[in-house]
């Protein structure tokens, strides 16, 4: 009210910040502490072996992926050999080897016998990955990129792999896109529970990727709405996400 008695309505700048921070207050209230527990599980096994177990195995070798040879006593075998674009490598006073369209362990078999050796002394493995890829859209660590395809790992593999989901992720947003490019096959989309996978070990929709897949993780209500206010009331609205309770913020 004005010194003359007669009431003032507020600016409507002043309309509009309180309506951004009753929108924040909204948005702080929700699933918070979910999102907290998935982002913080997601990496907790990043080196579990058994889930991986037989990925690098079942990769198939193509042009110019780069193989690394060890054959036992044969220190001058011992090195790494691109793939050309005719499929092969050289072993120079051995001739040239097809291995395109094979996985490592054929290819070892192979060799083994180019070679006149055993195959148990035989090792063969990707040491470059260059032929196929997958592509990351979202929010995931490192933003949108293509990264290479090493083999049938799973999505929670891939995510680990890459450093994870950012902290505005949604884990209910998640989604494959396979798009058989290289096929006469229909687009498919697979929605991935991040949540049931991470927390819940389900891993029903855990599914298997194939090069160019595209992964896509959502972003957070609460991470969006941050991204549009004025940067002058950001504070504020990261210190209602503080003030909860600290079973809510760690997802207990």
């Amino acid at each position: 009210m004005s010194a003359l008695g007669v009431r003032t309505l507020p600016s409507s700048g002043a309309v509009r910040t309180w309506c951004l921070f009753a929108c924040a207050l909204l948005l702080v209230s929700g699933c918070t502490g979910e999102r907290a527990a998935v982002e913080r599980k997601l990496m907790s096994d990043k080196d579990n072996p058994a889930r991986s177990k037989g990925v690098v195995d079942h990769y198939v070798v193509q042009c110019p992926d780069v193989l690394e040879l060890r054959v036992a006593f044969n220190v001058e075998m011992s090195k790494r050999y691109p793939v050309l674009a005719d499929g092969c490598i050289d072993l120079e006073d051995y001739g040239r080897v097809r291995v395109e369209g094979k996985s490592p362990p054929a290819i070892a078999a192979i060799l083994a016998e180019q070679l006149g050796q055993p195959q148990s002394e035989v090792k063969v493995r990707v040491a470059e990955h260059h032929s196929q890829h997958l592509l990351l859209f979202g929010q995931v660590v490192g933003w949108q990129r293509t990264v290479p395809y090493l083999g049938q790992e799973t999505v929670l593999d891939v995510l680990q792999r890459v450093g994870g989901i950012t902290p505005g992720a949604e884990p209910r947003d998640v989604y494959l896109v396979r798009t058989h490019l290289l096929s006469d096959e229909r687009p498919e989309l697979f929605k991935i529970d991040l949540d049931a996978i991470v927390v819940k070990k389900d891993n029903s929709t855990n599914i298997r990727v194939l090069p160019l897949d595209q992964i896509y993780v959502g972003e957070t209500r609460q991470s969006l709405f941050e991204r549009n206010i004025p940067p002058w009331i950001r504070p504020l609205f990261r210190a209602l996400g503080d003030a909860q309770p600290p079973e809510k913020r760690q997802g207990k």
